[in-house]
């Protein structure tokens, strides 16, 4: 007897291998797969919300405070770009390539900061900073009053254009 001599039984059982599968969310097999994606509770895409810091008081408080408070900042919009708490993002440290900033999230934190702080943030800059604490440096000097520091060349966003007045 060889194996051609031998018949083959395909019992698929209920299966039909045309019919459409059916993976409804109502199912108890998938009751809890997608639990975690809903995220903490009043988010929509389950990332933390972050609150910017409020421009007018950067631009009277001193450099040191301003750091610090951009720092918290920062930290936060990292934590939420990158998945992770943001106590536990290294500023001093790593690249921002090393902790996981690449084009597309560099881009969304860009647009994100340029919204928040109302400054122009630079891409290439903040890809390729030496670490977040860079970053915090060159926003530090761009929202405060002090003449001296290096970074406040950089432009701040211009205010949107008026309509001229009697113009209706």
């Amino acid at each position: 007897m060889s194996i051609q001599d031998v018949p083959l039984q395909w019992d698929l059982g209920p299966l039909d291998p045309l019919a459409p599968l059916d993976f409804s969310f109502g199912d108890a097999l998938f009751d809890d797969c997608f639990d975690d994606l809903a995220g903490p509770a009043g988010t929509e895409t389950g990332a933390p919300e972050v609150i910017p810091p409020d421009l007018r008081l950067l631009a009277v408080t001193g450099l040191a405070k301003r750091r610090e408070i951009l720092e918290t900042y920062v930290r936060q919009e990292l934590g939420r770009v990158l998945g992770v708490p943001p106590h536990t993002i290294d500023t001093t440290g790593l690249p921002m390539n090393s902790l996981g900033v690449g084009s597309i999230m560099g881009l969304e934190l860009q647009r994100r900061m340029e919204d928040a702080l109302q400054v122009e943030v630079d891409l290439q800059r903040l890809l390729r900073a030496n670490s977040a604490a860079e970053l915090i440096d060159c926003l530090a000097g761009q929202l405060g009053d002090d003449e001296d520091d290096p970074h406040r060349r950089a432009s701040r966003r211009p205010a949107p254009p008026q309509a001229p007045a009697g113009a209706a």
